[in-house]
């Protein structure tokens, strides 16, 4: 498990040291952990491994995350490193460039000088401007973004922006150096220009294969589009670790999955293990039923009851006969949870299905063709935690504006907005909606309207969940389906079993626990996107897949 947490907390938890006079030995240790991360690196250039005779460029906001990166370069050039820093503003941490410059280290300043006053360091520095550097880093083994920090936010500007953006943009088709590649990009914290407490990534980025951080991960290293930018993290311990407080985000590892999925004891019945009802399916889209019972069946459900038409139901038992159907109502049978929506299209019967669904007492998933429905109910009250919404970007878009016709919501939230601050539109979807809202992306965020202890520490009532790992290829036709009957299993298992997940901590029971289970098949359906390897997963392959991750030694 990464907890992750904003700007304010990490700054709140490093004042008392700073107050003590800690402060250069919290650089120094931050400094040592981004300086072995950046060999680490450079050894990944290296023919031979050795650091001595590599090359490295620092670029250096006027900030402590500018300090961090000073340090480090004087750190690196002790060991061999030839270490160039570019100052991208006008003032630079003393001390930080001091140490690069009696390490024998080069500090450039980025820009004209236009005769403002600058600090002695500073003007006795050589100006160079963008294509100059723009060349220094094209020619590096490697290039360290220590511009901007945690503190940071609207992104970066002036030189800097030229800077990054001219890099990134530069024409590629000259000759190759000999032996020589892409330099590698370490972020010094988070990307420079990443919003911390977001993820939201405005242009221009200078995408990292590395994200060096301090003291705890930030959410932007563990929502999207954050996440994406910064590349491989590793979290330095600095000594705050102790002071930090409640967590903005909680982020799920395939470890945990494997660790807290529910698995049968001894004196456990298929009605212990959790009866899931489905809903799925229409003669439009047949297959969405096969594909999210198979999945439930894969994934450990003690029992799947299907409710469908004739058709449906055949094609069901053709794939999966252990599969219980029936042409029965919601409220003729006992379930633990329920699963509603996949392929619910057009079809009246299903449709009022859906909805008994919705008002039924028992935790659900609705999903697809459930979205709607689910929305339209919110102006009877709010769903409850209990109930699972798994839109995508699109699908939210369509929510908000259900909910705008009840003046729940502003008229028009579109779907590039949720895509660039997908964290901010799931909480926003589970404060208006009162469900937990699993939104599937790139990074899957899970947002649950939960208050008190198991609140984050973003200054809203809601318990905010994230999930990675998962491959690319899962973007097709049916991956969904499968993704909500996996849901659907161990929603039916904690609804029998309250505190089944409480291993994941405090905030895992209660009304926590829906989230908690929203996260674990989330979790679930991304390990077994790549249980195959890398490559086209289709859906009918991804749910044995789901049992080979389950069965592993």
């Amino acid at each position: 498990m990464i907890e992750a947490y904003t700007g304010a907390s990490i700054r709140a938890a490093e004042q008392p040291l700073l107050d003590e006079g800690h402060g250069d030995a919290l650089m120094r240790r931050a400094a040592r952990g981004l300086a072995r991360e950046c060999a680490a690196q450079l050894r990944l250039t290296s023919r031979d491994g050795a650091l001595a005779g590599s090359s490295a460029v620092v670029l250096v906001g006027p900030g402590n995350n500018g300090g961090d990166g000073l340090w480090a370069g004087s750190f690196l050039r002790r060991r061999g490193v030839t270490v160039t820093a570019v100052l991208t503003g006008s003032r630079a941490h003393e001390a930080g460039l001091d140490a690069l410059l009696a390490a024998g280290g080069t500090a450039l300043r980025l820009g004209e000088n236009t005769g403002e006053e600058l600090p002695a360091q500073v003007s006795a520095l050589r100006t160079v401007d963008v294509p100059d550097v723009v060349e220094l880093m094209s020619a590096a083994d490697l290039v360290v973004d220590a511009i901007l920090g945690t503190g940071a936010s609207g992104g970066l500007r002036g030189a800097a922006a030229d800077l990054v953006e001219a890099f990134t943009g530069r024409d590629r088709s000259g000759p190759a150096v000999e032996g020589r590649g892409a330099p590698r990009i370490v972020a010094c914290d988070l990307v420079s220009g990443l919003d911390a407490d977001t993820g939201e990534a405005p242009e221009p980025l200078l995408r990292a294969d590395a994200t060096v951080t301090f003291g705890a991960a930030k959410t932007a290293h563990v929502v999207a589009p954050g996440e994406q930018a910064g590349g491989a993290l590793t979290v330095v311990p600095i000594g705050i670790e102790d002071l930090l407080g409640a967590p903005a985000v909680h982020r799920v590892q395939g470890e945990d999955v494997l660790a807290a999925w529910p698995r049968p004891g001894a004196t456990d019945t298929k009605y212990t293990r959790g009866v899931l009802g489905v809903v799925a399916g229409a003669p439009s889209y047949p297959g969405a039923a096969i594909m999210c019972t198979q999945a439930a069946v894969q994934a450990g459900a003690g029992m799947v009851r299907f409710l469908g038409d004739s058709t449906a139901r055949a094609m069901v038992l053709a794939r999966s006969p252990e599969v219980v159907c029936s042409d029965e109502q919601p409220w003729d049978v006992h379930v633990q949870a329920w699963l509603a929506g996949p392929g619910v299209v057009g079809d009246e019967s299903q449709a009022a299905r859906v909805q008994a669904v919705i008002e039924a007492e028992e935790p659900a998933v609705l999903d697809a063709g459930a979205l709607d429905a689910a929305a339209r109910s919110v102006a009877d009250g709010p769903l409850g935690a209990h109930k699972v919404l798994t839109p995508h970007a699109g699908e939210l878009s369509q929510i908000f504006e259900w909910l705008a016709g009840f003046g729940l919501a502003r008229a028009t939230v579109e779907r590039t907005e949720i895509e660039a601050n997908p964290l901010h539109w799931a909480r926003e979807a589970a404060r208006l909606t009162g469900a937990t809202v699993l939104l599937k992306g790139a990074t899957t965020v899970v947002a649950s309207p939960v208050a008190g202890d198991a609140a984050s520490s973003a200054g809203e009532d809601c318990l905010c969940l994230s999930v990675g790992g998962a491959s690319p290829w899962l973007a097709t036709a049916g991956s969904g389906d499968t993704l909500a009957g996996i849901l659907g299993t161990v929603l039916a298992h904690v609804a029998e079993h309250p505190d089944a997940l409480a291993d994941l901590g405090p905030w895992a029971r209660g009304e926590g626990r829906w989230a908690a289970a929203a996260a674990l098949g989330a979790g679930l359906h991304a390990l077994a996107s790549r249980a195959g390897g890398e490559g086209p997963v289709p859906p009918s392959v991804l749910a044995e897949h789901v049992r080979a991750v389950l069965t592993r030694p």
